[in-house]
């Protein structure tokens, strides 16, 4: 794809009021002293198309400012541009401008954000349309690669650019093919177990970190088990391992007689708790007894407490309910009546005619006889019918409230029985109570003594006093239990320096196991940084294949893709050299011939050319010929842009 900048008209942008360049698709020269805005052209360029400025940032202020570099505000910041694209003109246009709103209730506007909008050829396009129509024509980060010099150099990282010149070179060797060129690359791949090469470089690395850090801990350890080891002593372990045994047996000896005594003690303690447990089961039988017989009328006079009180509730239950069928009655009894009374006066009506029912409503004539009897006749029967319904539904009605009576009469009659009832067992309870009070008063106090139990309860207490009278006083195991804590103490003593034996023995031990831990680590080292040592050969093998097969695709760059350390280790990375020279340490002629040296590959491999904007351009005498528009900005003493198409 060929991309070539056609027109490109700038207004309010970055201090330029308005300014139209007709670059015709050919290459153009653009002169002017510095600030006159040479850079301003392709930021608005890269504005137009990526929303960023010429070195790549989007926060950037492309307003007009005035004296105070302040916002003139209500400007319109557009920037226009036509392409050639294949030999197809496409127009771009886009459009940042403020808001103002004006709050109700206000009478100025309020500044509220900014809005921009889009134009492809002259049609207004959304700003996600618009984005997709310029990545279809070329990616944003080919865009930047092929039209800025400095782009690859300054603004990609390394890796970014190594990965990108390894595409470019087009070579296709595998990690396994050079993996199978030497015999230490086959030891190091069957060590990879199905790794890459970068997962298995760290897994090295870090394992050594590890062994190296835990190296380092190890004559430390050793240092301070050594520093607790006896150096001079002359302990008898032999003669304390006697002593110790003689003085557990006379231990024994001790503990035996005072378990022989606490055995005695604890059968005294036995009967002195009987008797306590005796005494205590003699006062609780007491209470219980005592208890029994006062609750005995109490509990009885509450049963017919309860009995009086549901009683007297049913029998005021039953009588509401009475009084509320009698009202019921009378109710009905008076509705009766008036169904009488009503039945009178339906009886008692009689069919008058209106003289007008017989006069034709038409011509206002009187019927003929015939029609008068018809009429007549008609109006009989709807009233005969009319005094019959009347009769049917107040004798329905009656025979209705009829129910109701004999309902609620004989109701009432089961009621007054129900109730009548009630009062009776009530006058019972009422009796029962007040003998029952009579007795409660009569009642004598309660004789324990006469019950069988409480006698035998009494003997058993006395058997048990008098075993406690006959026990004899124990022996004071005081003076055993004084030596018993002195051998304990002398045990105690012995146990640690035969202690201190065995954990000098276990130091020795431990700190062989550290030095024979430290030699295996030392040796895992050593394999390790052999695979370390492989890996870096590798590295240098693929990197040496990279590195021919890039350079022979540039004409005055070349690219170091490995740095060798003092160590001689290798260090992946990714230096542009220019004649050997790095390309930080260049002067800027060589620098821009280097970028487009870049770009010209790129164009080649990506099949896609763009307009390549130089800035200070001045400084390069001359530029090898290359297929693609090129737009210089030259410094000069011209106080206006000044362009030149070539």
């Amino acid at each position: 794809m060929e991309i070539k900048l056609f027109n490109l008209r700038l207004k309010n942008f970055k201090g330029i009021k308005e300014l139209n360049i007709d670059f015709g698709g050919k290459n153009t020269n653009i002169y002017g002293a510095n600030a006159t805005g040479k850079t301003t052209i392709f930021d608005a360029f890269k504005w137009l198309f990526f929303d960023k400025d010429s070195n790549d940032r989007k926060d950037f202020n492309i307003k007009t400012l005035d004296k105070n570099n302040d916002p003139i505000h209500y400007l319109e910041h557009e920037v226009e541009a036509t392409l050639i694209v294949d030999g197809q003109d496409i127009t771009f246009k886009k459009m940042l401008q403020e808001k103002w709103v004006k709050k109700r209730g206000q009478e100025q506007q309020e500044f509220s954000g900014h809005e921009t909008n889009y134009w492809i050829d002259e049609v207004p396009i959304k700003k996600k349309d618009y984005e997709e129509k310029i990545n279809s024509l070329i990616p944003e980060s080919l865009f930047k690669l092929i039209t800025d010099p400095s782009y690859f150099n300054n603004q990609l990282k390394w890796t970014e650019r190594r990965e990108l010149l390894i595409n470019i070179s087009g070579t296709t060797i595998s990690d396994d093919e050079i993996l199978d060129t030497k015999e230490e690359f086959k030891t190091l791949k069957n060590n990879m177990q199905g790794r890459s090469i970068e997962d298995y470089k760290k897994v090295v690395q870090a394992k050594i970190k590890d062994l190296k850090q835990e190296k380092e801990t190890i004559p430390v350890r050793i240092d301070e088990l050594t520093n607790t080891l006896i150096t001079e002593h002359d302990i008898d372990y032999d003669k304390i391992e006697k002593d110790k045994a003689k003085a557990n047996e006379q231990l024994q000896q001790i503990e035996a007689t005072m378990t022989n005594i606490q055995t005695k003690a604890a059968e005294n303690m036995k009967i002195a708790g009987e008797l306590t447990k005796a005494k205590n089961e003699l006062e609780d039988f007491k209470l219980k007894k005592q208890t029994e017989h006062s609750q005995k009328y109490s509990l009885e006079l509450v049963n017919l407490e309860n009995e009086k009180n549901l009683l007297e509730s049913k029998i005021r239950n039953k009588q509401t309910e009475d009084s509320e069928r009698k009202l019921k009655i009378e109710q009905d009894q008076e509705k009766k009546a008036e169904l009488y009374k009503k039945w009178d006066e339906v009886s008692k009506l009689t069919l008058e005619f209106d003289p007008n029912s017989f006069v034709c409503p038409t011509c206002k004539r009187e019927y003929d006889t015939d029609k008068k009897e018809e009429i007549k006749k008609q109006f009989e029967d709807n009233f005969n019918l009319h005094k019959k319904s009347e009769q049917e539904a107040i004798n329905k009605e009656g025979q209705t409230i009829n129910i109701r009576l004999d309902e609620n009469t004989k109701a009432r009659e089961q009621l007054q029985k129900e109730i009548e009832e009630l009062n009776s067992k009530l006058k019972e309870t009422n009796i029962k109570i007040e003998e029952l009070e009579k007795a409660k008063e009569k009642n004598v106090d309660f004789d324990i003594t006469s019950l069988p139990e409480y006698n035998e309860k009494i003997k058993e207490i006395e058997i048990l006093e008098e075993k406690v009278k006959n026990i004899a006083s124990g022996e004071d195991i005081t003076n055993l239990q004084n030596r018993k804590a002195e051998i304990n103490e002398e045990i105690n003593k012995l146990n640690k320096t035969l202690n201190e034996k065995e954990t000098q023995e276990k130091t020795k031990e431990r700190i062989e196991e550290l030095k024979d831990k430290e030699e295996t680590i030392s040796k895992n080292i050593q394999d390790l940084e052999s695979q370390q040592f492989a890996l870096e050969e590798f590295t240098k093998t693929k990197v040496e294949l990279l590195e021919n097969a890039i350079n022979s695709k540039f004409e005055i760059v070349k690219f170091r893709l490995f740095d060798v350390q003092i160590n001689g280790g290798l260090v992946e990375c990714c230096d542009t050299l220019v004649n050997g020279v790095p390309y930080s340490d260049v002067n800027n002629a060589h620098k821009i011939l280097a970028g487009l040296d870049i770009i010209s590959t790129l164009i080649k491999f990506y099949n896609t050319s763009a307009p390549i904007f130089i800035d200070n351009r001045e400084s390069i005498n001359e530029i090898y010929n290359m297929d693609t528009q090129i737009i210089s900005l030259i410094v000069t003493t011209d106080s206006k842009l000044r362009m030149e198409a070539m």
